[in-house]
């Protein structure tokens, strides 16, 4: 495949920033080799510390491995799901209004574990570590997880990144070889979104962006007109609010 070109892309750098959703439904389709060769192009051309390139992607479509591991990080992430349910109450109060933005949340979760076994491409990006864990050590990987998120936007294709796999980790190294020495720095799946793409929503910039000191807003994070926000998210802080 040496020399083949990377496939066009219609969707702009800074439209592509700001309308790439976490998708976890997926068609019941394949993502075509090229695809997935443009997508972790992409992943690989991210930038790490001295660019050692530090980042490994373990990439299981629909061979044995990638059953079982689809099935191991599946009963995982029912079990996440479910503890974070009852934790957070996702029945309760608005959770409770069938077409509100939280009970919509719980049933796409709901759905995406219950499915899990079924997802075309589940992705485990790894880190190989050559010195002793830091707490930027993932400064090396996580980009690279973003440049493929972005990379699958691009080509018409969705993903979402979870924690999954931490609670199978050493199932899954048992079955797919990862070295001890190598983090299991998340799941990504990937595959034909149900549903679209679209402008996501956040926090006002204001509430993100400082100027001159902690929590003073700076004079011009100002959100584009037809923004739309949301509520979710820690408290804001006390000095986020006075004003």
């Amino acid at each position: 495949m040496s020399g083949v070109p990377l496939p066009p892309d219609s969707v702009g750098l800074l439209e592509g920033l700001t309308t790439t959703r976490a998708i976890r439904r997926y068609h019941d389709e394949p993502v075509p080799e090229e695809a997935l060769r443009a997508i972790l192009f992409a992943a690989t051309r991210a930038p790490s510390g001295s660019n050692r390139q530090p980042f490994r992607f373990i990439v299981l479509t629909d061979g044995p491995n990638a059953r079982a591991a689809k099935e191991l990080i599946g009963a995982g992430g029912r079990r996440i799901w479910g503890g974070k349910r009852s934790a957070d109450q996702y029945e309760q109060a608005s959770g409770a209004v069938a077409d509100s933005p939280k009970a919509r949340m719980a049933r796409t979760m709901q759905e995406f574990v219950d499915t899990f076994e079924r997802v075309p491409v589940l992705i485990l990006p790894c880190l190989v570590r050559y010195r002793d864990p830091t707490p930027s050590e993932g400064a090396s990987v996580y980009p690279a997880c973003q440049n493929l998120l972005l990379a699958a936007r691009a080509l018409g294709y969705g993903g979402v990144f979870t924690g999954f796999n931490f609670t199978v980790d050493a199932e899954l190294r048992a079955l797919l070889g990862v070295p001890d020495t190598t983090f299991i720095a998340g799941t990504i799946t990937l595959g034909r979104p149900v549903g679209h793409q679209g402008p996501v929503r956040r926090r006002p910039m204001p509430e993100l962006v400082f100027g001159d000191s902690w929590g003073e807003p700076a004079p011009w994070a100002i959100d584009p007109p037809g923004t739309a926000f949301t509520s979710a998210g820690p408290p804001r802080s006390t000095a986020t609010r006075q004003g």
